[in-house]
């Protein structure tokens, strides 16, 4: 073929991305014209393992793998770190080999390594200055060393590091100064129960606060390093926000969270019992901390100090009771439009107050987990759900936003405290399920501008979208089963689409 008439680089590359990896090997191998252009996508993605997890009457620890799968994974880390392979390296994650299960006690006496249980994990952070091109760091169980973190640092174009339940090599010792970590994002997972939590300590000290624009930090033990964060500078960048947070010591809490001016999306989940007043510290005035704030998702908890924000659009809370959302929205809030909830029961009156205080909600999402009792259910079948539906256009009916366009209503039940007599989870019968499309007739009445619906009943689903083009879709299923599930699982993808 005459250099005229070839495709061009471009062109190959668009195809080679949507091959899989094994497809792009046969390329690569396939002639030297195809070399240049698929080796940037064959060696993008560098995944690590350098332990095994082993799981037996002793609990669980990390080990080297067998001696020649450890020289096995040390001649690729040195065919990967190269200089024609490595700054290639876009995205490297660090993960375990998998989990070796010992029943018995004399199974779970291993023999003694002759060498460090780390050869692995300490070769590759000494490995790691090689990977000029890397811009993402994902870290499952890693344990870092010197020379890492000082790797990390130097590492030109690093964007996203990522890292859960990650540590210190046994022995190390981390000098932090004069390093700088210059990241776009940083999510530092620790373990949820931890006296010390050094690698949150290492990351908040090195951290380029000014590079920074999502940063998320969860872990109990984490959390107690809040003062650091609130005697340090501001993170003037940062938009995306995920904290742990004691709820018993919200001054300390608000004082951190003044440190992040610019964050447009929170998230918040914590423990303790909350606690606005203290003595401990001067209390920062909620409307001072996070002045730009657009999306809050978490604990239902702390809610009230950033509702009044009139940049505040979407609300997604995890987890409440009834009277424990109703208990924080104690006025008008005509700015909300979003609203995705996890609540432990639903009726007339929680719709009528969600109605009554966000009067502007254009969605509204609601996730029941209801825990089952023997008095919830009737001849074997349980009404909750079809009793709930049916009151959505009786007459009273609970109240909506007039103005709601996409609304989902989902049910999900726990057989757990039931007897014996209703084990088999009971289903309801067709005859007792709502019938939709009078439903979304009446509710469209109420809501003109009404475009989509979702209502599971976890015995029978039912959903609708309104297209721009005036076309309807819909689907309803009334039995529960391989159909149901498939449905269910489709969720995610309904509720992101739009009516085009």
């Amino acid at each position: 073929m005459s250099s005229h008439e070839r495709v061009p680089n471009e062109v190959w590359l668009e195809v080679f991305e949507l091959l899989p990896r094994d497809s792009l090997k046969h390329v690569h191998a396939t002639h030297r014209m195809f070399r240049s252009t698929s080796r940037p996508l064959l060696f993008s993605h560098l995944l690590f393992r350098p332990y095994f997890r082993e799981i037996d009457e002793l609990g669980d620890r990390f080990a080297l793998p067998d001696p020649e799968v450890v020289q096995r994974t040390l001649d690729r880390l040195e065919f990967w770190s190269s200089n024609e392979i490595a700054p290639l390296v876009r995205q490297c994650t660090i993960n375990l080999l998998g989990a070796r299960f010992h029943t018995t006690a004399a199974d779970s006496v291993l023999p003694e390594p002759t060498e460090s249980p780390h050869t692995l994990m300490i070769s590759f952070m000494d490995h790691l200055s090689k990977f000029t091109g890397l811009k993402k760091l994902r870290a499952h169980h890693a344990l870092f060393t010197q020379a890492g973190i000082v790797n990390l640092c130097q590492l030109p174009l690093l964007r996203e590091v990522v890292t859960k339940s990650c540590n210190i090599v046994p022995g190390e010792t981390i000098d932090t100064r004069s390093l700088q970590l210059r990241t776009a994002k940083l999510l530092h997972r620790a373990d949820v129960v931890a006296e010390e939590d050094k690698m949150g300590a290492i990351w908040l000290s090195i951290v380029d606060r000014e590079s920074l624009h999502e940063f998320e930090v969860t872990g109990r033990s984490f959390s107690g390093a809040g003062y650091t964060i609130s005697e340090g500078p501001a993170f003037p960048n940062v938009h995306h926000l995920q904290f742990s947070i004691d709820l018993s010591t919200m001054n300390r809490n608000l004082t951190t969270l003044s440190k992040f001016p610019a964050v447009r999306k929170v998230c918040l989940s914590g423990w303790g019992d909350f606690e606005y007043e203290s003595t401990d510290a001067p209390l920062h005035r909620a409307p001072d901390v996070l002045p730009l704030l657009q999306e809050y998702s978490g604990s239902c908890t702390p809610l009230h100090m950033f509702l009044p924000r009139p940049t505040l659009t979407c609300l997604s809370i995890h987890w409440c009771t009834p009277d424990e959302l109703s208990s924080q929205l104690r006025e008008e809030y005509t700015h909300i439009t979003s609203l995705d909830a996890g609540l432990s029961n639903l009726d007339q009156q929680t719709l009528d107050t969600i109605s009554t205080f966000l009067p502007e909600l254009t969605e509204l999402r609601l996730q029941i987990f209801y825990d089952l009792e023997d008095d919830d259910v009737e001849d074997g079948f349980n009404p909750k759900a079809t009793n709930f539906f049916s009151t959505l256009v009786n007459t009273p009916a609970p109240q909506l936003p007039p103005n709601l366009r996409r609304l989902a209503i989902s049910w999900e039940f726990d057989f757990e405290f039931l007897s014996d007599a209703f084990e088999d989870a009971p289903v309801a019968s067709p005859d007792s399920i709502p019938h939709f499309l009078a439903m979304r007739d009446k509710l469209r009445e109420r809501c003109p501008a009404l475009t989509t619906l979702w209502f599971d009943g976890r015995d029978f689903m039912f959903w609708w979208r309104l297209l721009d083009t005036g076309e309807e879709i819909e689907q309803e299923n009334k039995t529960e089963g391989t159909e149901s599930y498939r449905l269910r699982r489709k969720f995610r993808d309904f509720w992101a689409a739009r009516s085009s």
